[in-house]
């Protein structure tokens, strides 16, 4: 395994750790607008992981194809839905 691999695995066990909390906090809040944050930003974090999971496993294709554009879908999803609701 060389380094470059290594740093991809490892990127991914961070951001799936760090999308778990949000979705944590997704499922245990009863506000419907802190929930929605929560899920899209969980579900960013999740997404990016395995975009680094697919680019550092050499299957850079489906890594800038379908989970790079996918993760930058929830992130400015969130982005939007925090201008309008997390904001007062």
């Amino acid at each position: 395994m060389d380094v470059i691999t290594a740093l991809g695995l490892l990127t991914f066990a961070a951001f799936i750790g760090v999308g778990i909390v949000p979705l944590f906090i997704a499922f245990r809040v009863k506000n419907a607008s802190l929930r929605l944050l929560s899920t899209l930003l969980g579900a960013f974090a999740i997404t990016h992981a395995f975009y680094h999971l697919a680019d550092s496993t050499s299957q850079g294709f489906l890594a800038d194809v379908f989970f790079e554009p996918l993760s930058v879908v929830f992130l400015i999803g969130f982005g939007v839905y925090y201008s309008k609701k997390g904001i007062p």
